[in-house]
């Protein structure tokens, strides 16, 4: 894993460099095996240090935390304590989500992808219907919301179709041409109405 240490406007030195990576680096290996980039940044107000931490653990899931002093390796310290206790909580979550994986109701689901012509159109055989090109089958698991998003985000997903814990309707959570990450949730019955 690579760490970054910075200062924004002043110079770090080598002492709090040196604690830094090491404190940062011990602190993640106790939870996670591999992260892909840790970064420190250390600014200096009037009297007070902040450093900020910034953990990229995988793609596009980043833990960041912050702590402010008078001393600058307080400062480092009180982020380290915010970001094992991050990390802490993202693990235990990963682990109930693993866990709770094996007791879920799976639906099978199965998909059929037909073949088009060059401008669109679906080609007629002679008996009306297109050509299959592929037929693909598939398990669609039961989660809640926040484990979806986990799922999604860990996977690296463009799309994730689950049944929903709260009401067992079918959800979807799909990428958004601006990065984020999009919702449907179709269920008929909400219990906000439009009041005159």
């Amino acid at each position: 894993m690579k760490i970054n240490i910075s200062g924004q406007n002043l110079d770090t030195g080598s002492a709090f460099r040196k604690h830094a990576e090491s404190s940062l680096r011990k602190a993640i290996e106790k939870y996670f095996g591999k992260a892909l980039f840790g970064s420190v940044i250390l600014k200096k107000s009037i009297n007070t240090f902040s450093v900020k931490v910034i953990v990229t653990l995988a793609r596009r899931t980043t833990l960041e935390a912050g702590g402010n002093s008078s001393d600058a390796h307080a400062a480092l310290d009180i982020a380290l304590i915010k970001v094992e206790k991050r990390l802490r909580r993202f693990k235990r979550r990963l682990n109930d989500y693993r866990n709770s994986i094996e007791k879920r109701k799976m639906v099978f689901v199965q998909e059929t992808v037909l073949q088009n012509d060059d401008n669109g159109s679906l080609i007629d055989q002679e008996g009306g219907m297109p050509p299959i090109l592929m037929e693909l089958s598939y398990n669609i698991e039961e989660m809640t919301t926040e484990e979806a998003v986990m799922k999604f985000e860990l996977g690296g997903l463009n799309a994730l179709m689950y049944r929903n814990v709260s009401h067992q309707g079918l959800n979807m959570l799909y990428r958004r041409d601006d990065g984020a990450i999009g919702w449907v949730d179709p269920r008929g019955l909400r219990d906000h109405t439009l009041k005159k």
